[in-house]
């Protein structure tokens, strides 16, 4: 498949996905901020013209496939984006590891945001489960092929994932090779041999023509036909082991080779032993059509964080606080949120780019109206390392009031101050700072 064949394909798969995202039509020509407009969410929470950075980091094992992929479907909302592909695609990545950096338009992140994920974690994950078949296979010879069970409107970027795996294409379509199956047979009303003559006669001698065989009758027939590939169907390890040698020679008697390629009902427990049987080929649907995706994540950033004071104060707002209350509630969110990015992304930072990583953070707002008041809490989690003693320390210091002399803990101080209670604990992976603030309108404890 050429380069552009790819493009072509990605470019279709993204308006097509954002169109369903969007619920609107999306062309070649439809303008990025026609399509920010369609998100209910970010046009009103995200300041038009806000920059925004993101991460994408691997959350489990696998092999990495569709940065092409990501960048082409958020270069259709920004233009100017920025992408920057920390590993190749086909590269093998653990947990944690990045695999690319994105910068541009805060509203175009989010609004991208899962129209990338979506495509690439389905690359990534046939891209991973192909690795896996062909690391089985290593030694044998065989190569591991793919099936024309893809996703439809996906086979030119499932086929790609699969060579980003390290394995092999069969057939595109049903245009550029010729597959004779059991129906072909069995509706021709002629023999296998008869078939594949008429066939050759119609396509030329450049053209691939694959037969298939469900037994050794049939696997003969197709080698004296003058199949260049016979697809043995459904056979088991014994059958696949006598028919190999049998069929070489015989094709060998007429001048020529055959690829032999075994093919229906191989699982990761048996596909090393069918490899071993001597064939030369094996396909597997289940490359494309049940590969699980791989996990990527895009962790928080502080254009992420001012989104979410917007929204934070919309659901405030929506449960019934006054302005003053939403007011110091939103004020509440964003320093935990500030917090949690500067620190648990690695040291203090004042601007994006001085962030050592990216830190991934949970945010739970609750607000509960009874018994004659109003309670709101604040809750932030993130992964990024802290000593919550430290953080305590800095809530209540010894003396009542911190140090002038010393920078750190004022703020921690100061939003102590502004509510009832303000709890520090470990993260529930025991990695980072678990923050909670609890007010209650009327000024009596939050409990």
């Amino acid at each position: 498949m050429q380069d552009r064949d790819l493009e072509i394909a990605l470019d279709d798969l993204v308006r097509r996905a954002l169109a369903e995202d969007l619920g609107v039509e999306v062309t070649p020509w439809t303008a990025p901020e026609d399509l920010i407009a369609r998100d209910l969410t970010t046009r009103t929470a995200v300041p038009d013209g806000a920059r925004g950075r993101a991460t994408l980091r691997a959350k489990a094992a696998g092999v990495f496939a569709g940065g092409e992929a990501f960048a082409r479907a958020l270069l259709f909302i920004d233009p100017e984006a920025v992408i920057e592909a920390a590993v190749e695609d086909g590269t093998a990545v653990m947990p944690g590891d990045v695999v690319l950096h994105a910068a541009g338009s805060a509203r175009a992140l989010l609004v991208a945001e899962r129209t990338c994920l979506n495509i690439v974690q389905r690359m990534s994950g046939i891209a991973t489960i192909t690795r896996q078949a062909v690391d089985l296979v290593e030694g044998t010879g065989a190569r591991i092929l793919d099936t024309r069970k893809t996703t439809p409107g996906m086979r030119a970027l499932d086929k790609y994932a699969v060579r980003a795996g390290g394995g092999h294409n069969h057939r595109i379509g049903l245009f550029d090779e010729v597959m004779v199956k059991e129906n072909h047979v069995d509706l021709a009303g002629r023999s296998i041999e008869e078939v594949l003559a008429d066939i050759r006669r119609d396509v030329g001698p450049s053209t691939t023509i694959t037969c298939e065989a469900r037994d050794g009758d049939e696997a003969r027939a197709a080698v004296r036909g003058g199949a260049d590939v016979v697809l043995l169907d459904n056979m088991d390890t014994a059958a696949l082991s006598a028919l190999c040698p049998e069929l070489r020679a015989l094709a060998r008697t007429a001048g020529r080779d055959v690829q032999l390629e075994a093919s229906g009902g191989i699982t990761p427990e048996s596909l090393a032993a069918v490899a071993r049987t001597g064939v030369d080929r094996i396909s597997m649907g289940a490359l494309t059509h049940s590969a699980p995706a791989l996990d990527l994540q895009l962790p928080s950033t502080h254009a992420h964080g001012r989104m979410a004071r917007r929204v934070a104060r919309q659901f405030a707002e929506g449960e019934g606080l006054d302005g003053s209350e939403c007011e110091t509630l939103e004020f509440v969110v964003g320093e935990l949120l500030d917090n949690a990015v500067d620190h648990g992304g690695g040291g203090a930072a004042r601007e994006l780019e001085d962030l050592e990583r990216d830190v991934t953070m949970h945010l739970v707002v609750e607000v509960v109206v009874g018994d004659g008041e109003t309670r709101w809490a604040v809750r932030v989690e993130d992964q990024g390392g802290g000593e919550p003693e430290e953080v305590r320390r800095m809530i209540a210091p010894e003396s009542g009031f911190p140090d002038l002399e010393d920078e750190r803990g004022r703020g921690f101080f100061l939003l102590a101050q502004m509510v009832d209670a303000l709890d520090v604990d470990l993260s529930g992976d025991g990695k980072g700072l678990r923050l909670e603030a609890r007010r209650t309108v009327d000024g009596r404890a939050a409990g």
